[in-house]
């Protein structure tokens, strides 16, 4: 298959399109990152303390880390997308419409095989823990 070449407008499109989903991606990895250290926290006082109510409330974060990493994964997939589309010359050159396109949502996003290796371990330790399994 062959794309035709690209016009200065296309490879400056294709720049900012490579940004914003450099910025998602990093922006995922910190919702990890914080996601793990709010609930280590959380579970660390819950212990110290012997308020297994916190234990249990650790779970609130790990869903909504959980929740704001699937809709960061299903933006990037959605200009993962318009790059293509704008690589092989199929879309304009700035049109980065997002309603346009038949992407995945976030719940979709959220049962991907990247996101169950993350946060299923991570509810699994929070339950382990409130029950005082661990």
């Amino acid at each position: 298959m062959t794309f035709p070449l690209l016009t200065e407008d296309q490879r400056k499109s294709l720049e900012l399109l490579q940004g914003i989903i450099g910025r998602l991606s990093t922006n995922g990895f910190l919702l990890k990152g914080w996601a793990v250290t709010l609930v280590t926290a959380l579970l660390t006082f819950s212990g110290a303390t012997g308020q297994e109510r916190l234990a249990t409330l650790a779970l609130v974060p790990t869903v909504i880390f959980w929740a704001l990493d699937a809709y960061l994964l299903a933006r990037e997939h959605q200009y993962r997308r318009i790059f293509n589309l704008t690589r092989q010359g199929q879309q304009d050159a700035f049109d980065f419409q997002l309603d346009a396109l038949t992407a995945e949502t976030w719940a979709v996003s959220a049962f991907r095989p990247a996101m169950l290796v993350f946060y299923v371990p991570l509810v699994l330790v929070v339950v382990a823990v409130a029950r005082e399994i661990i």
